[in-house]
């Protein structure tokens, strides 16, 4: 008989187990095979998650029942959880050597659409070519600057994914629920005194404008930042969060939630970013210096 410590016991709710049932419910087309798994394995996990999140974060809503919510955040868990990908192929920068690489030419618009859903399928090496702002001004080839990505696979937690389903879903229902309370009190003087000002009007439009212009140029720096990585003596894990940023500006009224305070568009961010670059939140901040800095000069211009 070996000596040795006891193993100690593992006392989470989401092991190994746990992941490979989501897996099987996911994929299973049987009714009776999907409710078992659910039942037996998901729902006793779930029901830990959800309560968890709930008494941690303080997510409780006040004109709810505790069994309320937490329905509907599991029913709602139910509705995203086809949507979650064990594994996502996508693209990433690449800063090596490409002497005797197969490079195939695409266009930046659908590098992001396979940064999103590319496939087995889809070229190994992609190269996408972009305006040098420091060009002469012609059109030809020679003015333009060849960006090369590399196709890559993400493997990414089921338990992650759930549990930031369910937080956004119910820092969504806390938001919705002092949205209502504030709108109830004087809601319909409010909403009349807006319709009959047309500088509010006005003013929104403006501001509108604005937002676009400063991301448009915003978007357009971080574009020149990478294109330049070697005078900027960026590093590969600083171009792939300007990607990321890119990309998240480009793409932020479908990242960011369309009601919630910034507490909440924050944690949306944040989140987005770390899926995009697989960084924890510090190695983000730490990369992101030079691109935060081209945005203050930028905002601070454009809002003098």
């Amino acid at each position: 008989m070996t000596r040795g410590r006891k193993p100690k016991e593992r006392k989470g709710y989401f092991y190994e187990n746990e992941e490979n049932a989501i897996v099987k419910y996911i994929n299973e087309k049987n009714d009776i095979e999907k409710n078992k798994i659910f039942n037996t394995v998901l729902y006793p996990a779930f029901t830990k998650m959800i309560e968890s999140l709930i008494r941690r974060y303080n997510l409780f809503v006040p004109d709810e029942e505790f069994e309320q919510n937490f329905s509907d955040t599991i029913s709602y868990l139910l509705t995203k959880i086809n949507h979650y990908k064990p594994v996502i192929i996508t693209y990433e920068p690449y800063l090596g050597d490409t002497n005797g690489l197969n490079l195939v030419d695409i266009e930046f618009e659908d590098l992001k659409k396979k940064m999103k859903n590319a496939t087995e399928n889809d070229p190994e090496y992609v190269r996408v070519k972009v305006e040098d702002e420091n060009d002469d001004g012609s059109d030809s080839n020679e003015s333009k600057i060849s960006l090369v990505y590399k196709k890559v696979k993400n493997k990414y937690k089921a338990y992650s994914y759930c549990g930031t389903v369910c937080k956004n879903y119910l820092m969504y229902k806390c938001t919705q629920y002092n949205k209502k309370k504030i709108r109830n009190i004087s809601y319909e003087d409010v909403y009349e005194e807006l319709s009959n000002d047309e500088s509010f009007t006005t003013r929104e439009h403006e501001n509108s404008k604005m937002a676009e212009t400063l991301i448009t140029k915003i978007t357009d720096e971080i574009s020149d930042i990478i294109s330049h990585r070697e005078e900027n003596k960026l590093t590969e894990e600083e171009v792939k969060v300007g990607m990321a940023l890119i990309d998240l500006l480009m793409n932020w009224e479908e990242v960011l939630p369309n009601e919630g305070t910034k507490k909440m568009q924050k944690s949306s961010i944040l989140y987005y970013l770390r899926e995009e670059t697989m960084m924890t939140t510090k190695e983000l901040r730490e990369n992101m210096k030079k691109f935060k800095t081209a945005y203050y000069l930028i905002k601070n211009k454009e809002l003098s």
